[in-house]
């Protein structure tokens, strides 16, 4: 029996978790997953499914035992306010949804924690540790020992090479990559098509071929 799965958040991040499920079961036969809906403040339908309620309505649609969930919102540049709604959601680890596309390679020791997402073509190396509800887009490569946060984003074709490192709700932006032993500190973001050859501390925004300053990100 497919399990039903509510998505917290709108169409950007939640649409490609739909895609994710929907190309799994039509190229792969794999029906582990169902769409009950969304959660959102703001919309009535979000990639053709209902919203159900808004994030007020969790701690009731957690006494439904048939549901899990998956956390969907990522706020880039807001990390800060993404990881505080989270925490109020309060979703036990045992009814959060961890989805993964067929076509990803995942090594079979890695480590992947209640409610990660892992899109297409994805690798995703040996001793890799991926924290709770971080979010791996397509084409991404992850390293093999990387250690990464809850709440990360690493977008399309973003790339952490061997031994390095995400904090908590940290983002790798757009084609960014992560050279070894690097870290990219809690709430930080390295901007698109980065390259990323020393520590970015806590709360910064590096840009750039290497990146560089450019701003903190905001923390209200």
């Amino acid at each position: 029996m497919n399990k039903k799965v509510v998505i917290v958040g709108g169409e950007g991040n939640g649409g490609v978790i739909v895609s994710c499920i929907e190309d799994n079961k039509r190229r792969f036969g794999n029906h582990e997953w169902e769409v009950a809906g969304f959660i959102n403040d703001y919309e009535k339908e979000v990639a053709g499914y209902p919203v159900i309620g808004g994030l007020g309505t969790i701690p009731d649609l957690l006494l439904n035992t048939d549901y899990y969930f998956f956390w969907a919102i990522h706020l880039v540049g807001r990390n800060v306010l993404t990881e505080q709604l989270f925490r109020k959601a309060n979703i036990p680890k045992d009814r959060l949804a961890t989805i993964i596309h067929q076509s990803a390679f995942v090594a079979a020791n890695a480590i992947i924690e209640p409610g990660v997402f892992i899109m297409a073509n994805c690798y995703v190396g040996p001793m890799a540790q991926i924290g709770v509800c971080s979010m791996i887009m397509a084409n991404s490569m992850i390293g093999h020992n990387i250690k990464m946060g809850p709440l990360c984003h690493c977008s399309v074709g973003s790339i952490m090479t061997g031994y390095s490192e995400l904090g908590l709700c940290a983002d790798l932006a757009v084609g960014s990559t992560l050279l070894a032993y690097v870290k990219v500190g809690n709430f930080a973001t390295a901007g698109a098509a980065s390259l990323v050859t020393k520590d970015i501390p806590d709360y910064e925004i590096h840009v750039g071929i290497p990146a560089k300053f450019l701003k903190r990100v905001r923390e209200d």
